[in-house]
C-alpha cells in the first residue's frame, strides 16, 4: 500500500476527531513574559495546538497566572502595593506577551478574581476533604526561618543558601539548577534575603501530603514517557525524609488554610495548589468543550499534556502526577513535556537583572518577523540540552536561510501562481514526500517527548526541495503552508490564503484544487541587522556595552 494512501493528507476527515487538554505553565505575574519563557513550554504547545487542529482534532489550550507564588509578595513590597492589583495587571499583560507570539491560549485563568477564586477555593477544600479521608494528608512539626525586624517568615524569596542536593545556590524550597525540592532547615548556609536579616529560627506545625507508592509513580512516569534524568530527580526527592509534599506555608497571601500554630499565618502552598488547579482546569475543558466531563475523570476521553521547564519537575511529576495516584478519582496527566533552561548570551534570562529580551518587545520591533523568532526559537533541542539566544545566530538564520533560502523561493512559486488556471492534481510523487514530511513533524510534535527542532527539519526539508518546486510551484507552496503552519503560522495562513484556501491550514481540505489569489505584496523574510536587535537587547548584552 503506497504512503499516500495511508498518510495524514488520505486519512484527514475519516476517524473521530479526538479531544486534547494542552495546560502550558502558570506564569507568576509579577513580570512580564521574555523569550526564556517562550522558547520551552509555551512554544511547544503552541505547535502541538496547531498541528493536531490542522490535523483535525480538537485541542483546547487552558493555563492561568501563578498568583499565589510567594514571589508575588516580595514584587509588592517593592513597589508598595497589593498582591491582587499587581496580580490583575501582569496578568492582563502576560496575556498580550503570549499573543503578540502568537501563543494561543483558549481560556487564561486568574485564580485570585471572581468566577475563578470561588472555583478554585472550591476545588481546593474538595481536593484536601478527599485526601484527608483517603489518608493523605498528614502534619509536621518543622524549623522555620523568621524575621524579627522584617516581622515575616524567611520563605521562598526571603531566604538563600545551598542546595543539599548538588551544593549549588538555591532558594528555601527548590534548587533551578538540579530540580531538587526540600525544607527550608535542609538548606546549607541558610541567610536571610531582601532584608530579613537576621533570621531566627521557629518550630511550626505545617501540612504534607505524603508521597505516592514510589513504585507506582515511577510506573506511571515509565507509561507517560518520563526521560529517565527525570525520574532519578523524583527519586532523590522521594528517598530524602520519605519525600512528603508541602502543602501549607506560613505565609498570609493565598489560600487561606486552618491555622494550627496562634500568629502563625498558614496558606496553601503553591505547589500543592498546582494540583487543584489541574483539577480546576479539567473541569473548565469540559465547559467549554461541551463534553461536560472533567478532562482528568478515569473514563474522559481526552488527551491531556502539560509543558514544563526543568524547575518544575517536582511540583509536576510528584505533586501533580503523584498527588493525582492518592487521589484515586482522576487520571493522570497523559504527557508531561520537560525541557531545559533557554539562555541569553549564555547567561540565564533574569528579570530581576533585566537581562532578557521581552517577548512583546520583539513582536513589535521593527524589521523583526514573529514568525522568524517562533522558526529561531523552534529550532533549539531543549528537551535534550540547555541552549543560549546569541543575536549574531539569530540574525544569520534569518539572512541565511529565511531571507536569502526561502524567501525567493517563495516569490518564484508566487510569480509561477500568475501563469495557473486551476492546478494540476498532485503527483503520487509529490504527495508520497509529503506525507513522509507531516508523519515526521506528527512523530516530533505529537509524543511524550517533543522536539520542535525535528518539526523545523521536516519543514526545512519540503521547502529546500526545488524540484518540487520545478514541478509544481501550487502544490509546493501548500506543502510549505502545512508542514510551516505549527512554526511559523502567519506566513503558512498567508499562503494558505493566496492558494484559495480560507483560515489556517487544514489537511482535510488539502487536496480541494483550489483557485489561487493574487498574492500582493511579496512572501517571505527580509534580512535584517544586529542593529535592529539593539532596541530589545538589554544593558547586561555585549553588543550594547560595545
Amino acid at each position: 500500500m503506497s504512503i499516500g494512501s495511508t498518510g495524514l493528507i488520505r486519512r484527514a476527515g475519516t476517524l473521530p476527531p479526538r479531544r486534547y487538554l494542552l495546560v502550558p505553565p502558570e506564569p507568576t505575574p509579577n513580570g512580564r513574559l521574555h523569550l526564556g519563557h517562550i522558547a520551552g513550554p509555551f512554544l511547544r504547545m503552541d505547535m502541538l495546538s496547531r498541528f493536531v487542529r490542522m490535523r483535525g482534532d480538537l485541542p483546547t489550550t487552558i493555563t492561568g497566572s501563578d498568583v499565589y507564588e510567594p514571589y508575588m509578595t516580595l514584587k509588592a513590597v517593592v513597589e508598595g502595593r497589593a498582591e491582587r492589583e499587581l496580580a490583575a495587571e501582569y496578568h492582563t499583560l502576560i496575556a498580550e506577551d503570549l499573543a503578540a507570539m502568537d501563543i494561543g491560549l483558549d481560556v487564561f485563568i486568574n485564580p485570585a478574581e471572581q468566577p475563578w477564586r470561588a472555583a478554585f477555593e472550591e476545588e481546593v477544600a474538595g481536593c484536601l476533604r478527599r485526601l484527608r479521608e483517603r489518608g493523605a494528608v498528614t502534619t509536621l512539626r518543622e524549623r522555620v526561618p523568621y524575621s524579627p525586624s522584617a516581622r515575616r517568615f524567611a520563605v521562598g524569596p526571603w531566604l538563600a543558601g545551598r542546595c543539599p542536593d548538588c551544593g549549588a545556590g538555591a532558594g528555601s524550597y527548590f534548587c533551578e539548577v538540579c530540580g531538587g525540592h526540600f525544607r527550608p532547615e535542609n538548606l546549607r548556609d541558610p541567610r536571610g534575603t531582601n532584608g530579613t536579616s537576621p533570621l531566627e529560627w521557629r518550630e511550626i506545625t505545617s501540612l504534607f501530603l505524603r508521597p505516592a507508592d514510589p513504585e507506582e509513580l515511577a510506573a506511571r512516569m515509565a507509561d507517560i514517557g518520563v526521560p529517565a534524568r527525570y525520574q532519578e530527580t523524583v527519586r532523590r526527592y522521594l528517598s530524602r525524609e520519605g519525600g512528603m509534599v508541602r502543602a501549607s506555608a506560613p505565609e498570609s497571601w493565598g489560600i487561606p488554610l486552618d491555622r494550627a500554630d496562634p500568629g502563625v499565618p498558614r496558606t496553601l502552598f503553591p505547589y500543592a495548589g498546582i494540583f487543584m488547579f489541574a483539577r480546576l482546569v479539567g473541569a473548565v475543558h469540559g465547559s467549554v468543550s461541551g463534553t461536560g466531563v472533567n478532562a482528568f475523570d478515569p473514563g474522559a476521553d481526552v488527551v491531556t499534556v502539560t509543558s514544563l521547564g526543568v524547575d518544575n519537575v517536582i511540583p509536576t511529576l510528584v505533586c501533580i502526577v503523584g498527588t493525582s495516584l492518592l487521589h484515586g478519582d482522576m487520571k493522570t496527566y497523559d504527557r508531561t513535556l520537560i525541557n531545559e533552561f533557554y539562555a541569553l548570551e549564555g547567561e540565564k534570562f533574569s528579570t530581576s537583572r533585566g537581562h532578557v529580551i521581552g517577548a512583546v518587545d520583539i513582536a513589535r520591533t521593527p524589521g523583526i518577523d514573529v514568525d522568524a523568532v517562533r522558526y529561531f526559537l523552534a529550532g533549539t533541542r531543549l528537551e535534550e540540552r540547555r541552549d543560549s539566544m546569541e543575536p549574531e545566530s539569530f540574525v544569520e538564520t534569518v539572512n541565511v536561510r529565511l531571507a536569502g533560502g526561502l524567501t525567493p523561493l517563495l516569490e518564484a512559486a508566487r510569480r509561477s501562481l500568475a501563469e495557473i488556471a486551476a492546478p494540476e492534481p498532485i503527483t503520487d510523487g509529490q504527495l508520497a514526500r509529503l506525507e513522509v514530511l507531516l508523519a515526521r513533524q506528527q512523530s516530533a510534535l505529537d509524543g511524550p517527548v517533543v522536539s520542535t527542532s525535528e518539526a523545523v527539519e521536516a519543514f526545512d526539508l519540503w521547502w529546500q526541495s526545488v524540484a518540487d518546486l520545478e514541478q509544481s510551484a501550487y502544490w509546493w507552496l501548500k506543502g510549505v503552508s502545512v508542514l510551516g503552519c505549527p512554526i511559523v503560522p502567519r506566513l503558512s495562513r498567508r499562503i494558505w490564503e493566496v492558494l484559495g484556501g480560507a483560515g489556517e491550514p487544514d489537511l482535510k481540505a488539502f487536496l480541494d484544487p483550489t483557485r489561487p489569489r493574487e498574492a500582493g505584496s511579496p512572501l517571505g523574510f527580509g534580512t535584517i541587522r544586529i542593529g535592529d536587535l539593539l532596541p530589545v537587547l538589554p544593558a547586561s548584552s555585549r553588543y550594547a556595552l560595545a
